[in-house]
């Protein structure tokens, strides 16, 4: 594919973004009051004592509770579809992988190790290591080791006035100049399944309407500490229970930041990956459904390496944080291009996910000072057992959801950790705290998360 010497200097990339959907870049600043009065303004009265307030707060969340709650027992009674029979070898079609590389030489070696263990035709595959022209270390290693079907590709500097540094630009700069017609991301600690790519290509050939699918993501260092058990169980429950829903009924929802597959051809008529978001993998599932694009779900998965150290994590759920809330008011813009699916999942993957991170802590924390003004005779004030029952039935049901994602993950030894997954959802708040600040003053700034902290992935990752 052609580009003239301007954009190959500037690192500019020529893809575009739908006119119907602004990128974060122009909504961010602007929708941040709003955002911010539509998650508080619910929990809040004319009257403005204590008391009323964690009333009227409980109500909401006691709606949101039972919503979420119904969706997650659905899940729990839905098995996942069945994968269709590979493809033949002859009958593969050629294959980008995108791997975008920063300050991560150390992960090079062991990347080029899993990706080189994939079952497909080497001659179908082009597989790019795209490193940053300020990452000298990274790039020396990625040319010191990448032999054909591998290839290093170096970002130009960013320049003055065009999109920041970010994972999404690299993977625009990395798009412009490949040559699949499908194309995945994997980050640099991911061992994909051996036959994950063959797999992907044949659910693309059995649905002709899919955009894009998605690979779950399994951690393989959930035996680290108690913060990796509970990102363990997260991720089985969205990857192993609450995604085969989705796609058994056809419905939209975030893509993952790796293991994502998508279709060349709807991912350039999307205009690629929005440069500003700092979730572009969820903000583009939306756009492929906006175009009329259907998203799907494979079973073969990806070994993952799960921070667990709380810091990292802190850092890189407050940037997934303020990158759904940006994703959302940017598809908010236009929530019911490409149907009403699209506009419902926008809300109960996006919306209600924001609201019950925001609204989860406060309202245990209100109901504990609650229970003791009671004790100690201050107050009265009850809380209608109704709501105390939605807002146990959501529990369960999340929990439930935690559990199932284990089994079918082949990872039973996380069910030991299930009782503390709202311990879990209740240190989720400051992140948000945390993402809500930043949408304000540095909305772009990418936390980058490192990688190899735990070491190299088993070898039966791929199996």
């Amino acid at each position: 594919m052609h580009r003239n010497e301007q954009e190959d200097r500037d690192g500019q990339s020529v893809l575009g973004h739908a006119d119907r959907l602004r990128p974060a870049s122009a909504v961010t600043s602007s929708g941040f009051a709003l955002f911010v009065a539509l998650l508080f303004g619910a929990g809040v009265t004319t009257q403005f004592s204590i008391g009323t307030f964690l009333l009227n707060l409980t109500v909401m969340v006691a709606w949101v509770s039972v919503a979420l709650g119904g969706l997650r027992l659905l899940a729990c009674m839905t098995p996942p579809r069945h994968s269709p029979a590979l493809l033949p070898r002859d009958r593969l079609p050629r294959y980008t992988v995108i791997l975008p590389l920063f300050h991560e030489a150390h992960m090079v070696a062991g990347l080029i190790r899993s990706l080189s263990a994939l079952d497909y035709p080497p001659d179908r595959l082009d597989i790019i290591l795209v490193c940053e022209s300020d990452d000298p270390d990274t790039v020396s290693a990625a040319e010191a080791l990448a032999k054909p079907p591998f290839r290093v590709l170096v970002v130009p500097p960013t320049v003055p006035g065009g999109p920041p540094q970010t994972k999404p630009r690299a993977l625009n700069y990395a798009l412009e100049r490949s040559s699949g017609t499908l194309v995945t991301i994997y980050d640099a600690e991911d061992c994909p399944h051996s036959q994950q790519l063959r797999q992907a290509a044949s659910a693309f050939a059995a649905h002709p309407d899919w955009a894009a699918l998605q690979a779950p993501l399994d951690y393989f260092n959930t035996r680290d500490c108690w913060l990796a058990a509970q990102f363990g169980l997260e991720y089985a429950g969205l990857f192993h229970v609450m995604l085969p829903l989705f796609d058994r009924l056809g419905l939209p929802f975030p893509l993952g930041g790796t293991s994502n597959h998508m279709r060349r051809d709807a991912l350039e008529q999307a205009g690629g990956w929005d440069p500003h978001n700092v979730t572009e993998d969820a903000d583009l599932a939306f756009r492929l459904s906006a175009q009329g694009g259907t998203v799907g779900w494979i079973d073969l998965p990806t070994g993952e390496e799960a921070v667990s150290r709380l810091h990292p994590w802190f850092k890189q759920r407050s940037r997934w944080l303020k990158g759904y809330i940006q994703t959302w008011m940017v598809h908010m813009n236009a929530p019911v291009t490409g149907g009403w699916r699209r506009a419902l999942m926008l809300q109960l993957t996006l919306g209600l996910s924001l609201l019950s991170v925001a609204f989860f802590a406060p309202v245990m924390l209100g109901l504990g000072l609650l229970g003791l003004a009671k004790l100690i005779g201050v107050t009265d004030a009850a809380i209608p057992a109704i709501y105390l029952i939605a807002l146990g039935f959501s529990l369960f049901c999340g929990m439930a959801v935690g559990a199932l994602g284990a089994v079918r993950s082949g990872r039973r030894r996380l069910l030991w950790s299930v009782p503390f997954m709202p311990i879990y959802w209740l240190i989720l708040f400051p992140p948000l705290i945390q993402a809500l600040i930043e949408l304000q003053i540095r909305p772009f700034h990418w936390h980058k998360t490192e990688h190899g902290v735990t070491g190299a992935p088993p070898s039966t990752a791929g199996d």
